[in-house]
């Protein structure tokens, strides 16, 4: 087959053919303390690099994921002016005023008003590809979020996902009704502070579950009704405190109760108060710690290296990934997907992805690239979808042969494409992607911060930026502190929906939505006395994204990888071993 950039094709060839396992040194050794230093280029990755057409990373894995993680942001919403020409409107946005791209409304940005080729740079043979790149990224617009799906309704304080009625404060989330404060919920309903449920109804403050019915505090487990404080539990149904219990019924902190004396137990346990409550937890949390964990949390997986995987094989240092994803190497998130490698954030059947983060939705062969969909073969594109060849675009649709937003025939795009491609590899910049510099989200309010926490002068000196906490926006309204409310939520009136909350751990304060004290209602459950964005924040704290730690079996004493910080004292175990426990 004849090639269409002979010219790069032939120049980076001469790398690609002698390529054998050796180490390199990363770019940023030595520049913060998550940086490997001195990393392997395996057998593994030299497959994938000469399926790609692609020189070996100069950075290691976890710097990589870094510059990665940057882009995406799972907890904030900001309320700023729309900079589109004409326009000074507040609206809402997942980007601080700081962003130091514009920022339009995202209705607008998408359409027919605006015009993405009025922003296009016409590339010249020998220019700075890099700096071609840069230049359009500070002045090409920023959508203010990155998906609004017209079908969700009522949804304005939302971001990302499909089919979303009564959203607030919600993250990509799908087919989901009546939900606040919240991440990356599938098919579910009447949900409040939880995070990556599937298929569940009327439930708080729970992480990584499945089937959940009137249930709170439950974390890592499925098919579970009418119960509170839960740890890897399964088909269990009026449960209280209780952690990798099978098929059972009226326990409480894992003893057998008849169901009298379980009711009992239960009527002593409400009105709840947030002070009775937090003694639950506690005493939830000491037995969760003296029991084994699952450390990788791995299931129904095949020749795999990684942890939180299910349903997969042939991956290798992959952190979370599923439905039948397979053969993937240094990446994160992935939902049915495979033949990849060093992408964050991927699902909807997409392949063949290098150094991407949120591309998706049967996108194929895509490289460098953030924020788009149903794209194929294209490189460096951004907040795009339906694209085909497209290289250093922003925001289009429906295109092909575009290079940095201009037209091109198929003819005329090869071959400047070549000159592109062969114009930086001279320089040593093809093939380690995007730096911070071009991540439209502050550092410091990124997934990268939770994950991989640094300081404004780190951050700086990598090349990102740092945005400030906005001013608190609950008006003229009188502020309480949680001290001098009710106790119980029986006891709370509507007036609180007149009032502003003093958060006890950052003095901020936030206010009550109408659906949200009717959820606590329902539910019986207290009001919160912390910020819902520290809230949200915990919870994506407690299993970080794109992060693994290794530790040694409890039991075996062989080495794994685990997804919970051996700091935090939990008994961790190793598959095989938790299951010969825990059956």
């Amino acid at each position: 087959m004849t090639s269409k950039t002979p010219k790069f094709d032939s120049a980076i060839s001469e790398v690609i053919e002698s390529l054998a396992p050796h180490k390199r040194i990363c770019k940023w050794k030595g520049m913060h303390s998550y940086c490997e230093g001195e990393f392997d280029i395996e057998e593994g990755d030299i497959k994938f690099l000469k399926m790609f057409n692609i020189s070996p990373p100069n950075f290691c894995p976890t710097c990589r994921r870094i510059r990665r993680l940057v882009h995406m942001n799972f907890s904030r919403l900001f309320k700023r002016e729309c900079d589109a020409p004409g326009h000074n409107e507040m609206m809402i946005s997942i980007l601080p005023e700081k962003c130091p791209f514009p920022v339009y409304d995202y209705q607008y940005f998408i359409g027919d008003k605006f015009d993405a080729f009025s922003f296009g740079i016409k590339y010249k043979e020998g220019d700075d590809p890099m700096k071609n790149l840069m230049s359009l990224r500070k002045k090409f617009p920023m959508p203010s979020f990155l998906n609004r799906d017209p079908s969700s309704i009522n949804s304005e304080y939302s971001n990302g996902g499909r089919n979303v009625k009564n959203g607030y404060y919600i993250m990509a989330c799908y087919g989901v009704e009546d939900a606040w404060y919240s991440n990356m919920l599938q098919k579910s309903r009447n949900v409040m502070d939880s995070e990556s449920i599937w298929d569940s109804e009327f439930i708080y403050e729970c992480l990584y579950s499945d089937h959940l019915y009137k249930s709170s505090f439950v974390y890592f487990s499925g098919n579970c009704i009418d119960s509170m404080f839960l740890f890897d539990c399964r088909n269990c149904q009026n449960c209280f405190g209780c952690v990798n219990l099978r098929n059972k019924n009226y326990c409480v902190y894992n003893k057998q109760l008849s169901k009298e004396e379980y009711e009992s137990f239960l009527s002593s346990v409400y009105p709840l108060s947030r002070k009775s409550l937090s003694d639950y937890e506690n005493k939830f949390w000491n037995l969760v710690k003296s029991l084994p964990a699952n450390g990788p949390r791995n299931i129904a997986v095949e020749n795999v290296s990684g942890v939180h995987l299910s349903n997969s094989k042939n991956l290798y240092d992959v952190i979370n990934a599923g439905n039948n994803s397979e053969n993937i190497r240094h990446a994160d998130n992935a939902l049915s997907h495979h033949d990849s490698m060093d992408f964050t954030f991927s699902g909807g059947h997409s392949s063949l992805l290098y150094m991407d983060t949120n591309i998706g939705s049967q996108s194929s062969r895509v490289k460098f690239s953030v924020s788009s969909k149903f794209c194929t073969d294209c490189e460096f594109v951004f907040n795009s979808k339906n694209l085909n060849n497209c290289f250093m675009c922003f925001g289009l649709q429906n295109k092909s042969y575009c290079i940095l937003n201009k037209q091109y025939s198929e003819e005329e795009y090869f071959e400047i494409i070549d000159d592109i491609k062969t114009e930086m590899f001279k320089r040593g910049e093809y093939g380690d992607g995007l730096g911070l510099e071009f991540s439209a989200q502050a550092y410091n309010f990124s997934l990268a911060q939770i994950s991989f926490p640094l300081n404004d002068e780190e951050i700086v000196k990598l090349g990102g930026y740092v945005a400030k906490e906005p001013e608190t926006n609950v008006g003229n309204i009188e502020v309480v502190k949680y001290k001098d409310l009710p106790k119980t939520i029986e006891e709370i009136t509507d007036d609180i929906l007149n009032k502003a909350i003093l958060c006890e751990i950052s003095g901020r304060p936030f206010r009550i939505i109408v659906s949200e004290l009717g959820f606590y209602r329902r539910t019986k459950l207290p009001l919160p006395n912390i910020h819902p964005l520290l809230r949200m924040e915990k919870r994506l704290s407690f299993v970080k994204n794109a992060k693994k730690y290794k530790a040694i079996c409890a039991k075996c004493k062989k080495n794994i990888e685990t997804i919970f910080d051996p700091a935090e004292k939990f008994l961790i175990y190793c598959e095989k071993c938790y299951q010969q426990e825990v059956s």
